[in-house]
């Protein structure tokens, strides 16, 4: 990185590590959305008891579901570009000597891992997808109570 100084990459890796955060403050954001648009109209459903009028509202809240399903799926896309960008201005900086190894995260990753051999292998970004699956499943359900009570 002939000509680039440190001062420079160091901006450009906090550049990087802001939108990551700010994919992740979007995602979270969406997530709240939907939750509480479904309990909105999950309440308004049953006050209607479960009448056909409100099949659009389930239709509704499956669609919701699948869109968030596919948002935070391109969230998560989006914050692992930069975030892998973040890493390969990290290695730069390293190269430079501007900092030092990694050896201390090396041995804190590891015991990190050894703390939660099971917990550190589920990706929370599966749980982030089937949460909305999970809202486009009860949207189905709640679809197939009204066409059961027509």
């Amino acid at each position: 990185m002939a000509g680039i100084s440190d001062e420079a990459i160091r901006a450009y890796w906090k550049e990087h590590r802001e939108q990551l955060r700010q994919c992740e403050t979007q995602r979270s954001t969406l997530t709240n959305l939907l939750i509480v648009l479904t309990a909105a109209l999950s309440a308004l459903i049953v006050q209607q008891h479960f009448s056909l009028y409100v099949i659009p509202l389930c239709i509704f809240i499956m669609l919701a579901g699948l869109f968030g399903a596919v948002a935070v799926s391109k969230y998560y896309e989006r914050a692992t570009y930069h975030l892998s960008q973040a890493r390969a201005l990290t290695r730069d900086l390293v190269a430079l000597g501007v900092l030092g190894t990694d050896e201390t995260l090396v041995k804190a990753r590891a015991d990190h891992y050894s703390a939660f051999p099971r917990l550190h292998r589920i990706r929370l970004h599966s749980l982030w997808v089937a949460l909305h699956f999970a809202i486009m499943l009860y949207g189905l359900s709640l679809l197939s109570v009204c066409l059961i009570n027509a």
